[in-house]
């Protein structure tokens, strides 16, 4: 005769089905030593050669509000190049790091959504720190996160203020947030696994400290002009000095 199945057993195949096993930020994980006395650094500047391209116009047209929060037209910040220094270029260690191990910050990253655009425009953020959304407008926002390698998210904000915080398991550059309310709304997340990434200032200029020596492969990445990627060695105590250049839109 067969046994009728258990509440217990029918919870188990669930949670096998649905890919259930928690939330693999929560494992334990034992951060490699790092000989601080060795360490060198990597430094320097993304560039920009020949004629800037126009930036992107945003249409807030299709929410009175969102237009209300701006005294004149609003630029995308997707070419923002100050006498040749690139803004918003997402620099890290692209190889060379092995099987390292790095602790999790647990200070969050924070993405504002303010006249409705995120603020900032491009961040970056290790694997499984927490990245907080605030809606600091008095509008609906809709935050819609589409990573190919973790969990994605889609959730509502409609109270000005409020909070809402994620955690992404896997390394991935970028990962695009968008707002299904506001369509013009994209923000950009470099997310590594170690501490080695910067995001460009208005300078163009972006610091790796702590690298230990070794061989490495630098990417520098931007949302309109592409990818750009250098071999880089550092030795022991070394302050290398690196610079990306752009000379077009795309790779």
């Amino acid at each position: 005769m067969r046994r009728p199945r258990t509440p217990f057993f029918i919870a188990l195949v669930l949670v096998a089905a649905c890919g259930g096993g928690g939330d693999p930020c929560d494992a334990p994980r034992t951060p490699t030593p790092l000989d601080r006395s060795s360490a060198g650094s990597i430094a320097g500047t993304v560039t920009f050669e020949g004629s800037v391209p126009a930036m992107t116009a945003l249409r807030l047209t299709g929410d009175p509000g969102c237009a209300a929060a701006h005294a004149g037209p609003v630029l995308a910040g997707d070419a923002l190049v100050h006498d040749g220094r690139v803004e918003n270029a997402f620099v890290y260690l692209e190889k060379g790091l092995g099987d390292r191990v790095f602790a999790v910050p647990a200070a969050a990253v924070t993405i504002d959504q303010r006249g409705c655009v995120y603020a900032p425009h491009v961040a970056g953020v290790q694997t499984c720190q927490p990245i907080e959304f605030l809606n600091s407008d008095a509008l609906l926002h809709n935050v819609h996160g589409s990573p190919r390698l973790s969990r994605s998210w889609n959730f509502s904000m409609g109270v000005q203020g409020s909070r809402r915080t994620v955690r992404l398991a896997e390394p991935e550059v970028m990962v695009e947030v968008r707002c299904d309310v506001h369509p013009w709304m994209r923000a950009y997340l470099g997310v590594v696994d170690h501490p080695y990434w910067a995001v460009t200032g208005s300078d163009g200029r972006f610091t790796l400290a702590d690298v230990p020596p070794g061989d490495y492969v630098a990417a520098a990445w931007h949302e309109r002009f592409g990818t750009r990627t250098q071999q880089v060695t550092v030795g022991a105590k070394e302050a290398k000095q690196i610079t990306f250049t752009f000379t077009g839109a795309g790779n």
